[in-house]
C-alpha cells in the first residue's frame, strides 16, 4: 500500500469516529435546545397577543379621555345642546375613532345620551348593563378616578368599554358624569390584533374550546399554551369582564416546527458531516499532492529535463523551506558546481581555439585562420556580387633588425607594426600574420582604388614614427602589394598576385605600395625572392 493510501485510510477512520461521537453527543443537546426555544417562542407569542389586546383597550381609553375631558362635552352635560350630538357624534366620526357606541351618564349613573354606530342598537337592558358594569367609586372635592376600562358581553357580542369622568379640557372642574365608549371585539379588530402579533387569531367560548383536550405545554396561571400537533401550538389569552369571569378565549395558532425542523437539521448535519469527511479527505489529498507528491514529480521532471537538454544553467524552482526545498537547493548547488566546471572547460577550449587561430606574438589571426577568412570573404563576394581588397605587407630589412638589436627587439617591432596597421583599418577589415614578418590584409567591399589608398595609409602609418625598442629605437618601413578579388577569384591566386606586387615594391626601392592585377611569371617570382 502506498503512503498516500495509508494516510487517506487512517484519516478517514479517525475522522469518521470523531464525527460519529460529535453527532450522537450533539443530537440530544440540539433537540432539547429546540424544545426550549419553542417554549420561549410560545410564551413570547402569547405576550404579543396579550399586548395586542391591551393596546386596543388602551387606545379606546385614550379616545374616551379625549372626549370626556373636553369643554364641549362638559358644556353638553349642562346645556343638553343638540348641536353637540349633530356635529360631534356622527357615523363618520365613529368610523374614524373605531367605536360602536357612545353614552353619557350623569353623576347618578342615569343615561342621558346614547349613540350607536351603524348596524348597532342598544336596548334598555344593554344600557343598564353598561351603566352598572363599572364598579362604584367615591369622590370628594376634586379627587377622582383616572378612568377605567373593561369588557362586557352584550347580546352575545364581546365589547371593550372605556369609562372616563367628564371634566373640562384642562382636566379639572367638578365631574358632571361619566362618558362611556364601546368597541366591539369583532372580526376587524381581531384581524388587527392578528397582524400585530403576526399570528392567526380567533375567539373561542371558554367552555367549548378544543384546547381543553390538548396536552398543555406551558401556563402562567392565566395564559396557556397547548400542543396542537407536531408543527403547531395553540396560545390562549382569556378575555375577562370586570368581575373576573372569562367571557371568551383569544386563541392564536403558533408555529412550533423547531423540533421537527431540528430533526431535519440533524439529518442534514449528518449529511454535512459526511460531506465534511469527504472534503477533508479530498483536502488532505490535495495538500499531500501540493506539498509532497506533485513537488516530487516536478523535481523528477525538472532533473530529467536538465539531463536531456544538458543545460546546466537551468535550476530547480522548488519553493519551501522543508526537506524537499533543501533537496532542491542541494541539487542546484551541484548543478552550479557542474556549470562552473563546464564553464572553465569551455574557457579552456576557447583559449585553445584562440591560440590555434591567432598568432601568439601579435594576437592577430595566424596563417591558417586568415586563409579561412579569405575563403569566406570570397564566398560572400560570390553571393553579394562584391569585390575584396587584398594586401600583402612585408617589413623591410627585418633580418637586420634582429641581427642588430636582437630577436626581442624584432618581436617588439613586429607588435608595433601590427598596432599601427590595425589603427588604419576599418572595423570589418581583417589582418593576419601570413609569415615571419609578412602580413595579409583583407578589405571587404573595396574596389582597386580604395585598396590602393588603404595600402598607402598603412605604409605611411608604419614609417611615420620611430619604434621604441626599450633601450634603443628605430624606424621601420613596409613594402605592400595590393590586388582585387572578385566572385571568380581563387584564394591562392589572389595571394600570389598580391605577393608579386609586394615583391615589385621591394624591387622598386621598398617602403612603397604596388598594385598587380596580372599573374606574375616564374622569373619575376624568383627575382623577387632573391631581393627579399
Amino acid at each position: 500500500m502506498t503512503i498516500r493510501k495509508k494516510i487517506l485510510l487512517f484519516s478517514a477512520l479517525a475522522l469518521g469516529a470523531f464525527l460519529a461521537a460529535v453527532y450522537f453527543a450533539s443530537r440530544f443537546a440540539l433537540l432539547n435546545g429546540f424544545a426550549r426555544l419553542e417554549n420561549d417562542h410560545a410564551r413570547q407569542s402569547v405576550l404579543h397577543l396579550q399586548n395586542g389586546l391591551q393596546n386596543e383597550r388602551a387606545s379606546l381609553e385614550i379616545v374616551a379621555r379625549d372626549y370626556a375631558q373636553w369643554d364641549r362635552t362638559y358644556d353638553y352635560m349642562e346645556s343638553r345642546n343638540p348641536e353637540y350630538v349633530r356635529t360631534e357624534l356622527t357615523d363618520a366620526a365613529f368610523n374614524i375613532i373605531h367605536i360602536h357606541f357612545f353614552a353619557l351618564l350623569d353623576r347618578s349613573g342615569k343615561v342621558i345620551l346614547q349613540k350607536s354606530g351603524e348596524k348597532w342598537s342598544l336596548g334598555a337592558g344593554d344600557l343598564v348593563a353598561i351603566a352598572t358594569a363599572r364598579p362604584s367609586s367615591k369622590r370628594s372635592g376634586n379627587s377622582r378616578d383616572s378612568g377605567q376600562n373593561g369588557v362586557v358581553e352584550l347580546n352575545g357580542r364581546v365589547v371593550l368599554l372605556a369609562y372616563q369622568e367628564i371634566l373640562t379640557s384642562r382636566g379639572n372642574g367638578v365631574s358632571r358624569g361619566t362618558l362611556v365608549m364601546g368597541r366591539e371585539l369583532d372580526q376587524k379588530l381581531i384581524l388587527a390584533i392578528s397582524r400585530s402579533a403576526g399570528l392567526p387569531v380567533w375567539l373561542e367560548p371558554p367552555d367549548q374550546s378544543p384546547g381543553r383536550n390538548l396536552q398543555a405545554a406551558w401556563s402562567d396561571g392565566t395564559n396557556s399554551v397547548a400542543l396542537e400537533g407536531e408543527s403547531t401550538m395553540l396560545g390562549y389569552v382569556p378575555i375577562k369582564d370586570m368581575s373576573g369571569a372569562t367571557l371568551r378565549l383569544l386563541v392564536a395558532r403558533i408555529p412550533s416546527d423547531l423540533h421537527s425542523e431540528g430533526k431535519k437539521v440533524m439529518r442534514y448535519l449528518l449529511l454535512l458531516l459526511m460531506l465534511a469527511g469527504v472534503v477533508h479527505c479530498g483536502v488532505l489529498l490535495l495538500v499531500l499532492e501540493e506539498n509532497l507528491l506533485s513537488r516530487l514529480a516536478t523535481l523528477n521532471r525538472r532533473i530529467k529535463q536538465i539531463t536531456v537538454s544538458g543545460d546546466l544553467s537551468l535550476r530547480l524552482e522548488l519553493s519551501g523551506e522543508d526537506e524537499l526545498g533543501g533537496l532542491a537547493g542541494a541539487v542546484n548547488a551541484m548543478l552550479a558546481a557542474m556549470q562552473k566546471a563546464k564553464s572553465e572547460l569551455l574557457q579552456a577550449q576557447e583559449s585553445l581555439r584562440f591560440h590555434a587561430e591567432h598568432d601568439s606574438l601579435t594576437g592577430i589571426l595566424n596563417r591558417r585562420a586568415i586563409r579561412d577568412v579569405l575563403r569566406r570573404e570570397l564566398a560572400r563576394c560570390r553571393r553579394e556580387s562584391n569585390t575584396l581588397g587584398v594586401i600583402v605587407a612585408d617589413v623591410d630589412h627585418f633580418k637586420k633588425i634582429n641581427d642588430h638589436y636582437g630577436h626581442g627587439a624584432g618581436d617588439a617591432a613586429l607588435v608595433a607594426v601590427v598596432q599601427r596597421i590595425s589603427a588604419t583599418l576599418r572595423p570589418y577589415d581583417v589582418i593576419g600574420r601570413y609569415g615571419g614578418e609578412e602580413f595579409l590584409i583583407l578589405a571587404p567591399g573595396c574596389d582597386l582604388q580604395l585598396t590602393q589608398k588603404l595600402a598607402e595609409r598603412i605604409r605611411a602609418a608604419v614609417c611615420d614614427e620611430v619604434i621604441d625598442l626599450g633601450n634603443d629605437s628605430t624606424t621601420v618601413t613596409v613594402s605592400l602589394g595590393a590586388t582585387l578579388g572578385t566572385a571568380e577569384s581563387d584564394p591562392e591566386f589572389l595571394v600570389t598576385m598580391a605577393d608579386a606586387a609586394m615583391y615589385q615594391a621591394k624591387r622598386n626601392g621598398r617602403n612603397r605600395a604596388e598594385t598587380n592585377l596580372e599573374l606574375p611569371n616564374q622569373e619575376q617570382l624568383e627575382a623577387s625572392t632573391a631581393t627579399h
